[in-house]
C-alpha cells in the first residue's frame, strides 16, 4: 500500500476545501449574524476552518511525495474512503466552531451527510440557522454529489496520471460507468461542466418563479446533487407553490440521469439516450410509480382530489427515488402499502453514474435478469444463458459484483438495525434510519421520519450512521477493503 499517494492526495484535496470555505465567509460576512453565546461568529468559524485545512493540506501535500503513476486499484479504494474521512471531519469544523452543533459527533454528522448528499439532518430549527452555514450545508452537498475526487481531477491535472483508480473507486456505479473522453481529465471537465449548467439554469429557473437569490441557489445545490438539505424546516412545503414544485421535480430527474448520456444529449445524441435500457427502466419505474401512488393517495382523499394526489405523487415518488429527499408532506401519514412502496423505490435509487445514492437501476436490472435466467436453467437444464441488458451481455465478473453487493446491503441494512435496537431506538427507527442512510437517501420511518431528523439518534448510533453514509456513497467494497489484511500486504 502506497501510504504517502494517500496523504499526498488528502492534503490536494485539504486545500481544494480550504478555497470552497471562501464562499460561506462572504455569505456570512453579508448576512452578518450576531454568534451564538459563547461561540465565536460564523465568519471566524469559516476563516479558522480555511486557515487549519489550507495548512494542514500544504503540510501533506508538500510533505508527501504523490507516487499516482504508481497507483493500483487498492490505492485508489484507500485514497477516496480516507479522502472523505477527513473532508467531512474538516468540513464539521464550521458547524462545531460557530456553536450551530455544540457536540463534535453532530458536526460530523451533518457534514458527512452533506458531502455523500444523505439529507439527513441533525438540526431541529434550521430556520434559526444562520445564512453562512446554511450555505455551507448545500455547498457541501453539490460538492459531494459529483464527487470530491471528481472535482479535484477536472481543477488539478496533476492527479491526471493514474487517475482512473480515483475515478472508478469513487463516481456512483464505479467501474460500470464510462469515460466520455479517452482521457480522464477531459472526462472530469464535461461532467463538471455539465453539472455546472444544469445548476445555473435552476439557479435562475427558481428565481424567475420567485424565490430569493439565497433559497434559489442553496436548493439549487441540493437538487440537482440530490441530496435534499434545505434552508427551512419545511422543505420545498414551505412555498407551496405548483411552479417551483414542477422545476424541481424536472431538475431532481435530470440529477438521477447517467451524466454520460448529459453528454450525449448536448451533442443531440437522442438515438442513444432514449435506446438506453437503464434510462427507459428509470422512467417507467418513475411514471408508474407517480400513478400508483396518485391511486393511492385520491383513495384516502375526502374529496377524492385526483390533481393534488398527482402533484404530491409527482413530487414524493422522484424525490425519494432519485435519493433527494425533500418534502412536500409527510409520507409517514400516508397508509402503510404506500410507505413500505417509498422505502422499495429508495433502495433501487436513480442510474449510475449520477448523483443519486442507492442501489442503482442498472443494478436491479441485471438482478432480476439474473432471477429469470435462473428460472430459465430449472425448465431447460442443458441450455446455456447470458444475461443482456440493451445489446451488450453482462460478463461474469459483474454478474458476481452485482449479487455480492446485493448481499452486502441487505447484510448491512439488517446489521445495522440490529445495533440501533440495541442502543434503546425503535424497531421502525432502527432499521428505516440504516436503510436511509447506507442508501444516502435521509428521509426515513418512526422518529426520522419525512423531514429526515436525526437528532434523538444516541451519540454511538451517530457515529454508526456516518459509517454507513460513507459505505453507501462508496459502495461498500472501498471501505471494506481497508479492514482487509490483504489490502496492506505489498
Amino acid at each position: 500500500m502506497n501510504i504517502r499517494a494517500i496523504f499526498n492526495v488528502v492534503g490536494v484535496l485539504l486545500v481544494l476545501l480550504s478555497g470552497l470555505t471562501l464562499l460561506p465567509i462572504g455569505v456570512s460576512l453579508y448576512f452578518g449574524h450576531a454568534p451564538i453565546e459563547g461561540f465565536m461568529s460564523e465568519t471566524s468559524a469559516f476563516e479558522w476552518t480555511f486557515g487549519l485545512s489550507l495548512a494542514s493540506g500544504l503540510i501533506l501535500w508538500k510533505l508527501f511525495p504523490s507516487g499516482l503513476d504508481k497507483l493500483r486499484d487498492r490505492e485508489g479504494f484507500a485514497i477516496v474512503t480516507v479522502s472523505w474521512l477527513s473532508i467531512s471531519a474538516f468540513g464539521a469544523l464550521p458547524l462545531y466552531l460557530s456553536g450551530t452543533c455544540p457536540e463534535f459527533i453532530d458536526a460530523f454528522f451533518e457534514s458527512t451527510s452533506g458531502f455523500t448528499t444523505t439529507g439527513a439532518s441533525i438540526l431541529q430549527d434550521i430556520d434559526a440557522v444562520s445564512h453562512g452555514i446554511l450555505f455551507w450545508r448545500n455547498l457541501m452537498q453539490w460538492v459531494g454529489g459529483m464527487g470530491i475526487i471528481l472535482l479535484s481531477l477536472a481543477i488539478f491535472p496533476m492527479l491526471g496520471i493514474g487517475s482512473f483508480h480515483l475515478f472508478k473507486a469513487e463516481i456512483p456505479g464505479g467501474s460500470t460507468v464510462e469515460q466520455t473522453q479517452p482521457r480522464l481529465v477531459e472526462t472530469a471537465k464535461i461532467l463538471w461542466k455539465t453539472y455546472l449548467a444544469l445548476t445555473l439554469i435552476e439557479i435562475f429557473a427558481l428565481r424567475f418563479a420567485g424565490l430569493n437569490w439565497f433559497d434559489a441557489v442553496c436548493h439549487t445545490f441540493s437538487t440537482v446533487a440530490t441530496g435534499g438539505f434545505s434552508p427551512h424546516n419545511g422543505s420545498i412545503g414551505v412555498f407551496n407553490n405548483a411552479y417551483i414544485e414542477s422545476i424541481i421535480i424536472l431538475f431532481m430527474f435530470l440529477g438521477g440521469i447517467n451524466f454520460a448520456l448529459h453528454f450525449q444529449l448536448v451533442r443531440r445524441n437522442f438515438a442513444v439516450v432514449f435506446k438506453n435500457p437503464e434510462f427507459k427502466a428509470y422512467c417507467g419505474m418513475l411514471l408508474a410509480g407517480i400513478l400508483f401512488v396518485t391511486w393511492g393517495l385520491t383513495r384516502i382523499s375526502d374529496a377524492g382530489d385526483a390533481g393534488q394526489a398527482f402533484r404530491s405523487a409527482a413530487f414524493t415518488v422522484v424525490s425519494i427515488n432519485t435519493t433527494t429527499g425533500f418534502i412536500t408532506n409527510d409520507f409517514n401519514l400516508w397508509p402503510e402499502y404506500l410507505k413500505l412502496f417509498m422505502v422499495a423505490i429508495m433502495m433501487v435509487g436513480g442510474c449510475s453514474g449520477s448523483t443519486s445514492g442507492s442501489f442503482k437501476v442498472i443494478r436491479f436490472i441485471i438482478l432480476l435478469k439474473i432471477i429469470m435466467r435462473e428460472l430459465k436453467k430449472l425448465v431447460y437444464p442443458r441450455a446455456i444463458f447470458h444475461v443482456k441488458v440493451g445489446d451488450k451481455t453482462i460478463d461474469a465478473d459483474d454478474l458476481s459484483n452485482v449479487a455480492a453487493l446485493t448481499f452486502l446491503f441487505i447484510g448491512f441494512s439488517a446489521l445495522g438495525g440490529v445495533l440501533l435496537s440495541a442502543m434503546g431506538v425503535d424497531l421502525t427507527t432502527a432499521l428505516s434510519a440504516t436503510v436511509a442512510s447506507l442508501f444516502n437517501i435521509g428521509p426515513g420511518l418512526g422518529t426520522v421520519g419525512a423531514m429526515g431528523n436525526y437528532a434523538e439518534i444516541p451519540a454511538m448510533g451517530k457515529g454508526l450512521l456516518i459509517i454507513f453514509m460513507l459505505l453507501g456513497r462508496l459502495e461498500i467494497y472501498g471501505v471494506i477493503l481497508l479492514f482487509l489484511p490483504m489490502t496492506w500486504r505489498k
